[in-house]
C-alpha cells in the first residue's frame, strides 16, 4: 500500500511539473510564428517540400541539393501520424535587421518522438525560414533530460554532492565568522564567505563540463534548467570560506590584542 502511494505521489509531482514546464513554454511561444513553425515542420514531414521551399531564404534556398535535403528530413519523423505536437523550445532574437525566431516542436508517435527546430527571420511583413533541423528521439524530450540518479555513474554522483557540500561550507563559514570576534570589516568577511568564484558547468544529461573563470556564484552552486532543457550544475571554488578559515586565527589575535590594549588604555586612565 505504502509503494503504491508514493507511485501515485510521484506520478502526481510529474505531472505537475510536466504541467508547469509547457505553461511557461506557452508564455513565451509567439504568435503567429509558431503557427508558421509548424506549418513548414508538417509539409517537411509529408514531403511537400514546394510550399517549403517558398518560405525559405535565398541563402538556404541556393543550398545545393536542398531539394534531397528537404525530402530527407521527412524520413526524420516516424511512420505514421503524430499523437501530439507541442513547443518545447522558444528564443528570440530582436536587432536592427529584424527578429529571429527559434521554435523547437515535439512530435508524438505510435512507435517513437522527433524534435523538429525552425528558425524564422521577420522583417516587416515577411517570414522567411532560415533553418530547419530534425531529430529522431528514442523517449519523450522531458525523459531525456530528467533530473534523476537513475542510470547515471560515479561522476554525477560527485557531482551532485559537491553542489550540496559547497554551499554548506559556505554557510559553516558564514556562521562561523558572525560568531568571531573581527576588529574592522566584520561583514566584509562574512559577505565574502558566502561567495564562490569560477564556476565549473556541468551539464547533467550529456555528462559535459564548461569552464567559467570569470563568475561569481551565491554559496559556491547553482542549479539551472529551461523547460525540456537538461539541468546545468554550478560549482565555485568557495574562496571566501577558505581565506577566511586560513585568516581566522590572526583576526582573533588582532582582536584579541585591540582588547587588550583597550584595557591598558582604560587602566592607565
Amino acid at each position: 500500500m505504502t509503494s503504491l502511494l508514493r507511485s501515485m505521489l510521484a506520478g502526481v509531482c510529474l505531472l505537475l511539473a510536466a504541467c508547469s514546464q509547457q505553461v511557461l513554454v506557452d508564455q513565451w511561444t509567439p504568435h503567429p510564428e509558431a503557427e508558421i513553425a509548424r506549418s513548414i515542420l508538417e509539409q517537411v514531414r509529408q514531403g511537400d517540400i514546394e510550399p517549403v521551399k517558398a518560405r525559405l531564404s535565398d541563402e538556404l534556398r541556393q543550398t545545393p541539393d536542398i531539394d534531397a535535403k528537404l525530402q530527407q528530413f521527412a524520413t526524420y519523423f516516424p511512420a505514421g501520424t503524430p499523437r501530439s505536437v507541442k513547443v518545447v523550445g522558444v528564443h528570440t532574437l530582436t536587432n536592427a535587421s529584424g527578429t529571429r525566431y527559434d521554435l523547437t516542436f515535439e512530435y508524438a508517435f505510435a512507435d517513437g518522438w522527433a524534435l523538429g527546430h525552425a528558425r524564422l527571420a521577420r522583417t516587416g511583413d515577411a517570414v522567411l525560414v532560415e533553418g530547419l533541423h530534425v531529430q529522431r528521439l528514442a523517449q519523450p524530450l522531458e525523459q531525456v533530460n530528467a533530473f534523476t540518479l537513475i542510470g547515471k555513474g560515479p561522476l554525477h554522483w560527485i557531482v551532485l554532492l559537491l553542489c550540496i557540500a559547497i554551499p554548506a561550507f559556505c554557510i559553516y563559514a558564514f556562521v562561523l565568522c558572525l560568531r568571531t570576534p573581527i576588529v574592522r570589516r566584520k561583514w566584509l568577511w562574512a559577505l565574502f564567505t558566502l561567495l564562490g568564484l569560477i564556476t565549473v558547468h556541468f551539464n547533467w544529461t550529456s555528462g559535459e563540463f564548461d569552464f567559467q573563470l570569470l563568475s561569481c556564484q551565491l554559496l559556491g552552486a547553482s542549479g539551472l534548467a529551461d523547460p525540456y532543457g537538461p539541468m546545468i550544475l554550478g560549482m565555485s571554488l568557495p574562496l571566501g570560506a577558505i581565506w577566511f578559515l586560513a585568516c581566522r586565527g590572526g583576526l582573533m589575535a588582532n582582536a584579541a590584542a585591540a582588547r587588550a590594549a583597550a584595557s591598558s588604555g582604560q587602566e592607565l586612565a
